[in-house]
């Protein structure tokens, strides 16, 4: 019985002492790495930092930690400390655990009294749909859409003003793809109501979209005359620009 416990414990030393031997010839092969070279203090996440946390938060929770890199390797704008200046300013977007901390992932808190998060160089637009353009309910916050435009199209003149006027002969009816892909930031807020074909009023769905001032001017150009369809988007969806669908070349096609 004493043999086995003095077997037991042997092993348990000598695996300790492997190990140990293991650590110190890795810290010995990263120190011989750097003989000779010029290193520097840089700033590692040791955890994931999440988009919105103050920089000097970071640091008095342990996400960030201190290594030494040789300088050659360092990229420029990597952080060796926070200094005072910086830590107020929060983290623009995530930051993974092993990765370098630089100077352009922090920025300055920016007051957000709407409650939306709009991506940076967009603006947020809002269009009124019936239930059935906005995909039934589907489309929520955060889901990416195709907008599709439907108007009427007078031969030889193109799109009509909207205006009201009767139908005419050679009047016809078109759709396209307005915007391949934006990215929804809210659905629904007050009350809307949207017209129907009928003229009547029918429940409307408000759908808050991110867009930049071109497409801005585009979406409510078209929101105002004509007829908006959202198509909710996959990862494997493809949508491109293109001539569209007509009632003009349909018929043409099937007769």
């Amino acid at each position: 019985m004493k043999r086995s416990v003095l077997v037991l414990g042997l092993a348990l030393l000598l695996s300790v002492m492997g190990a140990t031997a293991v650590f110190w010839y890795v810290r010995g092969a990263d120190a011989r790495a750097m003989a000779g070279q010029q290193v520097v203090t840089v700033l590692i996440a040791d955890q994931s930092v999440p988009a919105g946390t103050e920089a000097g938060k970071a640091v008095d929770t342990g996400l960030l930690r201190t290594e030494q890199m040789p300088a050659d390797t360092v990229p420029a704008g990597v952080l060796s400390e926070i200094p005072s200046d910086l830590t107020h300013l929060v983290a623009v977007a995530d930051i993974a655990p092993g990765q370098l901390v630089l100077r352009s992932m922090f920025d300055k808190k920016r007051p957000n009294p709407s409650g939306l998060t709009i991506p940076e160089g967009k603006v947020a637009v809002t269009v009124t749909l019936g239930v059935h353009q906005e995909v039934a309910g589907y489309v929520k916050a955060g889901s990416e859409v195709a907008v599709f435009d439907t108007y009427t199209e007078r031969d030889g003149q193109g799109r009509t003003t909207g205006d009201g006027l009767p139908k005419k002969r050679g009047d016809f009816q078109a759709t396209r793809v307005l915007l391949p892909k934006v990215e929804v930031l809210a659905v629904g807020g007050a009350p809307a109501k949207k017209s129907d074909a009928a003229g009547g009023q029918q429940a409307g769905v408000l759908v808050t979209v991110a867009v930049d001032q071109r497409n801005a001017e585009r979406l409510i150009l078209r929101s105002e005359t004509g007829s908006l369809h959202l198509a909710l988007l996959s990862d494997t969806s493809k949508v491109e620009p293109g001539p569209g669908a007509s009632t003009r070349s349909m018929n043409r096609t099937e007769s």
